[in-house]
């Protein structure tokens, strides 16, 4: 039924792109655990399926809208509490929001923000930007985020579609409503410590956890640098993100995982 659900969103805004996932793992830690945060822990959660809208149909992020979407999410104005100026001692960090303010998800307000390493932010910002660019082409349109290699190191929260409760313990990082966000209630007071979604074997043998109930053999992209070497070289030298371009390559769902 929930999988009958998302088709039926999809058909009605128009344009529907392959669920995309982000590879936890590559230098996106940080950014994973901010995400899942925001998709499972949060009360209530934004879930996985977004629906990109260009910055309220600007194309800017610092148009009014969104100012006002990042503003919400306590990453507007700066100097913010992500930066040396704003009391934050770690240098290099940015202030990453979920939903992305890209997002019409955004508007619901609540967002959740955490304070990551301005590199890593780059690169999911590049990564949202050329996927929504290549499969949209410039449109409002629909997609549902996985996050693949999510038991890696340093990656939090984003196994938690099986039981926010325990899963989502608060560690102090990630704010909402300008105040540290905190744990979910248990099931026993709102009945939801049990999400839909599961950890998915893709095709390319990637492990893949999605916030929702996806059939095996959905077609699927997964974000991955058309070149490595560049790649590679960006990340030795601590050069801008904007120098690699992603592919998001064809994958396919073969099996639901066990719990």
């Amino acid at each position: 039924m929930r999988t009958f659900t998302v088709v039926a969103l999809f058909a009605v805004i128009g344009y529907a792109t392959p669920p995309m996932s982000f590879n936890c793992a590559d230098r996106l830690e940080d950014i994973c655990t901010n995400m899942c945060w925001g998709a499972y822990c949060t009360e209530p959660s934004f879930g996985v399926t977004l629906n990109y809208d260009r910055y309220g149909g600007t194309g800017k992020r610092d148009s009014d809208i969104g100012k006002a979407r990042q503003k919400s999410a306590g990453c507007l104005p700066r100097p913010n509490r992500c930066s040396t100026n704003g009391g934050n001692p770690r240098a290099g960090e940015n202030c990453d929001e979920y939903p992305f303010a890209s997002t019409s998800d955004a508007d619901k307000g609540g967002q959740v923000s955490k304070c990551v390493i301005s590199k890593h932010n780059s690169r999911q910002g590049n990564i949202i930007g050329q996927y929504t660019q290549n499969t949209c082409g410039g449109n409002d349109c629909q997609f549902i985020v996985g996050f693949g290699n999510p038991a890696a190191a340093n990656v939090k929260y984003c196994m938690a579609y099986s039981d926010r409760y325990n899963q989502c313990i608060p560690d102090g990082s990630i704010f909402k409503n300008g105040k540290p966000d905190v744990r979910p209630p248990p099931s026993k007071r709102d009945g939801n410590s049990t999400m839909v979604g599961g950890m998915y074997l893709m095709k390319s043998g990637m492990k893949v956890a999605f916030g929702a109930n996806l059939e095996i053999g959905t077609k699927t992209k997964h974000a991955t640098p058309k070149n490595a070497t560049m790649l590679a070289w960006v990340d030795d030298n601590d050069e801008d993100e904007d120098h690699v371009e992603w592919d998001f390559l064809d994958d396919e769902i073969v099996e639901k995982l066990e719990e």
